[in-house]
């Protein structure tokens, strides 16, 4: 987490954001320039494109589960690996996943929210929550009520066991599942429906596109480009902790990896989710797309470059490169990296990379009057 603070040289500070001339701002005109409100307004459209695609694609999963399972539908009684509407169902979890790894690492907001995420999908289950309770209410049959299984049935999670676990393949059939998948579905689809109420009604929202008149949160558009930056680092940190961490045992040099702790070990989307985000955290820093323009409004790099930071940007930029450079050769190892020594090592590296780009990425804050105030995984 962080903090703002205020200073007597706080104007001086964000002078170019708000307006004034500073002896920092003099030579500008060798600087590249930055346009803080095209910036945050494509933050917000980018949230906003993401969410109704998510939207879009929790439909359609669910329009699809409602289909496969309708009565009289083929294959109902066979075993669900056999099911001829599992392949296409499949596809379209493994989409509505897609956009929401997307969407997992966006810093700011009421979907930050920890009980937001876990309603979308449950994780990390480190006790096999899920599987535990959907072979409850499995064996309630048409009696099973979605609400008796907690947190840990809402989401993607959830349908992502019903469609992918072996075992569960191997010995149910689409008529013991379809009742539970299809509630899955549905509340999955309100919950990604709940997503947009939330961002669309926050006050976060108005203070955010409203910076640039200042206020209690934001002294500036310069001070929420920083804001969005800190958010950035805490993601990394999330995703060393959860993806990298925990999966790989790196906290004991001699354990082996657990793959069974990774994010979806089921669907073999792990190191992909892991891909995606990493992805989207660059896209971030990096610049956006401008609404439908085809145009990228430049983001932080291009900030900090503009405010004369450039040493800052550079070794920013250096991190990023080589921390996508090790994870790209861990992600072409497949699933067989949970399995080796090699695979460990590699994940070791890129939790030491990912690390130091986090505190590459920190290092700027108090340029925006922001300050690291505690680690976001204390507590846990």
């Amino acid at each position: 987490m962080f903090k703002l603070f205020s200073t007597p040289s706080l104007a001086l500070l964000l002078g170019t954001g708000l307006g004034m001339s500073t002896p920092a701002a003099a030579d500008s005109s060798e600087k590249p320039a930055f346009d803080y409100d095209a910036y945050t307004q494509s933050v917000e459209q980018t949230q906003e494109r993401q969410m109704a695609v998510f939207i879009a694609r929790s439909e359609t999963f669910h329009q699809l589960v409602s289909q496969s399972c309708k009565p009289g539908a083929q294959n109902l009684s066979q075993p669900m690996k056999d099911w001829n509407a599992l392949p296409k169902l499949q596809q379209a979890w493994l989409n509505t996943s897609e956009e929401w790894q997307r969407l997992q690492v966006f810093p700011l907001g009421p979907n930050t929210d920890v009980t937001v995420r876990l309603n979308l999908s449950f994780w990390p289950d480190k006790k096999n929550l899920v599987e535990r309770k959907a072979r409850t209410l499995l064996s309630q049959g048409e009696k099973a009520d979605l609400k008796q299984g907690g947190i840990a049935m809402q989401g993607l999670t959830a349908s992502e066991y019903l469609l992918f676990d072996p075992n569960h393949l191997k010995k149910s059939s689409p008529q013991q599942s379809c009742n539970l998948l299809s509630q899955v579905a549905a509340q999955s689809e309100a919950n990604a429906r709940a997503m947009l109420t939330r961002w669309n009604e926050s006050d976060f929202l108005v203070e955010w596109h409203d910076a640039s008149l200042g206020n209690d949160t934001f002294a500036s558009t310069t001070q929420a480009a920083g804001y969005l930056i800190a958010g950035l680092a805490e993601q990394l940190e999330a995703l060393t902790k959860y993806k990298l961490e925990k999966p790989f045992r790196l906290n004991d040099e001699k354990a082996r990896a657990n793959g069974y702790l990774a994010e979806n070990w089921r669907s073999n989307q792990s190191l992909t989710n892991l891909a995606t985000n990493f992805a989207q955290i660059r896209a971030y820093y990096l610049g956006l797309p401008a609404g439908d323009t085809g145009k990228t409004i430049n983001g932080p790099d291009q900030l900090l470059r503009h405010q004369g930071f450039a040493g800052e940007a550079d070794q920013i930029l250096a991190h990023l490169n080589q921390s996508q450079s090790t994870l790209d050769t861990l992600v072409n190892m497949g699933s067989a990296v949970y399995l080796s020594a090699e695979g460990k090592a590699l994940a070791e590296q890129l939790h030491q990379e990912i690390k130091q780009l986090e505190r590459a990425l920190k290092k700027p804050l108090p340029h925006f009057q922001l300050t690291q105030r505690f680690n976001s995984a204390d507590g846990d």
